[in-house]
């Protein structure tokens, strides 16, 4: 199931930014997806990216904001087909690592994903 979600990911990544991730890993634990993105940004979106990070204004919270809200909106329906009722109940993301080449986006679900494939009662995609 991992495997296919950082599929599904870096398609959805790709709808989003316009350019896919290199890399895209997931985990799952208990009630947590963890995904975790390897980006190849321009110097000026990773300048733009550091700016944003280190000069006291909202802009970069926003940026994180409604980039977590695209996410949520791209992953529900998918969540929900993979279970009846399945979704995102909190979403954080966050960038690190040189030029910002990391991004970590873990969402909370509101059931127990693994208790879900443990029991069989994941369709997969």
């Amino acid at each position: 199931m991992e495997r296919e979600l950082a599929k599904l990911a870096s398609r959805v990544r790709k709808n989003i930014t316009e350019r896919g991730p290199v890399d895209t890993r997931v985990s799952i634990m208990n009630h947590f997806i963890i995904l975790k993105f390897t980006a190849k940004f321009t110097k000026p979106e990773a300048f733009m990216l550091e700016h944003m990070q280190t000069h006291s204004s909202q802009v970069f919270m926003e940026y994180k904001m409604k980039l977590a809200l695209l996410m949520k909106e791209n992953f529900n329906p998918v969540f929900s087909y993979i279970h009846m009722g399945l979704k995102i109940e909190d979403i954080e993301t966050t960038f690190f690592g040189h030029d910002f080449t990391e991004q970590v986006t873990v969402f909370k679900m509101n059931k127990d994903i693994e208790v879900l494939l443990k029991n069989d009662e994941i369709n997969m995609l």
